[in-house]
């Protein structure tokens, strides 16, 4: 809960700076040069943070999984079967 309320606090001021920077501003990129509103530019820019970090956990959640399916896996074929014992 403490998570989510931090998250949309941090939401609320990005909003919030984002509003006040409306002027325009001139994008070049390598032989383009467009005009875009700031607002747009910070937008863009905090949604590509926020994708990168989402990738980057859900990446690391799968590793985990990975890992922990493997060690599960060895887990299993290290113990010795009851037919084995006898």
């Amino acid at each position: 809960m403490t998570l989510l309320i931090l998250t949309l606090i941090f939401a609320l001021l990005v909003a919030v700076f984002a509003i006040q920077n409306a002027a325009t501003v001139a994008i070049n990129l390598f032989w383009m040069t467009t005009e875009v509103p700031l607002v747009l530019v910070i937008l863009c820019s905090v949604l590509a943070g926020a994708i990168i970090v989402l990738l980057i956990a859900v990446w690391r959640e799968f590793r985990r999984k990975r890992i922990l399916i493997a060690n599960t896996i060895e887990k299993f074929a290290a113990k010795p079967k009851e037919d084995e014992l006898t």
